[in-house]
C-alpha cells in the first residue's frame, strides 16, 4: 500500500490492511515518515515502511516540477520501486488520486497490477479546498489547474486494474464522466468495525458535559464542511436550549479555524462552542457517547455529492440521531435508514429547527438513533465491506495467475 501521510492513524487504511492480513496476504505500507519515528515498524501485523523526502532545495524543486508537469513524483517513485524490489511486492494499492500516476509508473515497470483506492472526488475536492488557499499556494499550483487534474483522474481510472471508491454516487461519476465499466469499480464505504468500536473504552470526558445538551461535529475543519452553518445555528438553538453546547472535535486549516472562532465571537456564542483540537482516534467514541445529536453539515458540492464521511456511521453505531445536509449520499442514506433529519445545505435556521425538534421530542430522537444502529448492524458495517475487498483481491489474483 502507498499512503503519502504519516501512519498511524488512518482508520480506512488500517481496516483494509487488517482485512487483507486476515485473508492471508502480507501487507506492506509505504508511508510518510516523521522525525523520531522508526523507519520500519510492525503495527498490528502491518509492515510499515516510512520515508522522508530530502529538504535540500534542489531536490524539492526537482520533485515539485516533475509532479506539477507530469503528476509523477520522483521521490515517491523511487521509494515505491525500492519497496517493490526489496520485498517482492505482487500488487500495488495506492490511496488517493494524488499518487496514482506515480504508482502506475512503478506498476508498469515491474508488471504488477494496481488498485486505485479513491477516497474522494479529488478534482472536485481541489475546487472546494481552493476557496481558502493562500496566495503562495495558488502560485505554486498554477502549473496544474483544475482541468489537468480532471484529465489525470480520467487517465488514472482507465489505466488502473481496479478502482475502489467510497459511495455509489462516486461510482456513478466514474462510469458517467470517465466512461469506466461499472464492473471495474468496487464501492467500499467508510463504515465502522462494530467489534472494535463497540469495545472502545468510554473515558471520563463524558463527565465534563453531563449537564449540557451536546451537539457534536467530529472530523476535519474546512470551508466545504459547513461548520460555519452549525455555528450560525447556535443563537436560535440557544433560545430554546440554553444549556446547548456545540462540540467541535478535530481541527484543520489554521486560517479557517481562526475564522470560525471569530464567527463564534461575532455571534456571541463563544461560550457555547467548544474546540477540543485533534484527539486520539480511540477517544472519539467517548465524545460521541456524551452527544445528543451528531452533525454532518457539509456544504453541497460536486465533492460532497460524491463522498461520505465515516462520522455518519460513527454516530449511527452509537445510536445518536443525526442532522445532515442534502449532499446526495448523506440524504440517500439518512432517508433510507430513517436515522436522522435532512436539512438544506447552508440553511442554519432549518438546522436549528431540526436540533430543537430532537431536543423537544426525545422519543423521536431515540427512535432515530435506534434506526441508525439497526442499519449498521444489518448493512452499513465493515464486515460487509471487508467481504468486497477480499473478493476484489481474489479476482485480481485470478487475472494475474
Amino acid at each position: 500500500m502507498l499512503l503519502v501521510s504519516f501512519f498511524p492513524y488512518d482508520d480506512r487504511v488500517e481496516k483494509e490492511a487488517r482485512t487483507l492480513l486476515q485473508a492471508g496476504h502480507n501487507v506492506f505500507l509505504l508511508s510518510l515518515g516523521k522525525r523520531g519515528a522508526p523507519v520500519r515498524e510492525e503495527i498490528k501485523g502491518i509492515k510499515v515502511i516510512r520515508v522522508l523526502p530530502s529538504k535540500a532545495f534542489l531536490n524539492r524543486l526537482w520533485n515539485y516540477f516533475c509532479f506539477q508537469l507530469f503528476f509523477i513524483h520522483p521521490f515517491w517513485a523511487k521509494a515505491l520501486a525500492d519497496t517493490v524490489k526489496q520485498y517482492g511486492i505482487e500488487a500495488l494499492h495506492v490511496h488517493d488520486l494524488l499518487m496514482v500516476k506515480t504508482g502506475l509508473y512503478v506498476a508498469n515497470k515491474y508488471n504488477i497490477p494496481l488498485i486505485a483506492d479513491l477516497h474522494e472526488n479529488y478534482p472536485e475536492g481541489m475546487k472546494a479546498w481552493g476557496e481558502k488557499k493562500t496566495w503562495r499556494r495558488k502560485i505554486l499550483d498554477m502549473p496544474a489547474p483544475l482541468w489537468r487534474w480532471k484529465r489525470l483522474e480520467r487517465l488514472c481510472v482507465k489505466r488502473a486494474n481496479k478502482i475502489i471508491t467510497v459511495v455509489e454516487e462516486a461510482k456513478n461519476h466514474y462510469v458517467r464522466d470517465c466512461r469506466i465499466p461499472p464492473e471495474k469499480i468496487t464501492v467500499m464505504m467508510n463504515t465502522m468495525d462494530l467489534e472494535t468500536f463497540d469495545d472502545a473504552e468510554i473515558k471520563s470526558v463524558c463527565n465534563n458535559y453531563k449537564d449540557n445538551f451536546i451537539i457534536s461535529y467530529i472530523g476535519c475543519f474546512g470551508p466545504h464542511r459547513g461548520i460555519d452553518t452549525s455555528i450560525k445555528a447556535m443563537p436560535k438553538i440557544l433560545e430554546k436550549i440554553p444549556n446547548a453546547k456545540l462540540l467541535l472535535v478535530g481541527g484543520g486549516l489554521k486560517g479557517y479555524e481562526e475564522e470560525i472562532k471569530k464567527l463564534c465571537k461575532d455571534l456571541k456564542v463563544e461560550n457555547n462552542v467548544i474546540f477540543t483540537g485533534w484527539v486520539n482516534f480511540n477517544s472519539i467514541p467517548s465524545y460521541i457517547s456524551v452527544s445528543d445529536v451528531g452533525l454532518v453539515p457539509h456544504h453541497k458540492s460536486g465533492h460532497t455529492d460524491t463522498t461520505i464521511p465515516n462520522k455518519l456511521f460513527q454516530y449511527m453505531t452509537m445510536r445518536k440521531p443525526v442532522v445532515v445536509t442534502d449532499a446526495k449520499p448523506l440524504r440517500r442514506i439518512v432517508e433510507e435508514t430513517k436515522c436522522g433529519i435532512v436539512v438544506p445545505s447552508g440553511d442554519y435556521n432549518k438546522m436549528a429547527n431540526a436540533v430543537v425538534k430532537l431536543y423537544e421530542d426525545k422519543d423521536y430522537a431515540k427512535k432515530l438513533g435506534e434506526n441508525g444502529r439497526r442499519a449498521v448492524e444489518r448493512k452499513y458495517n465493515w464486515e460487509k465491506e471487508a467481504e468486497k475487498l477480499c473478493e476484489l483481491y481474489e479476482k485480481l489474483r485470478e487475472g494475474y495467475a
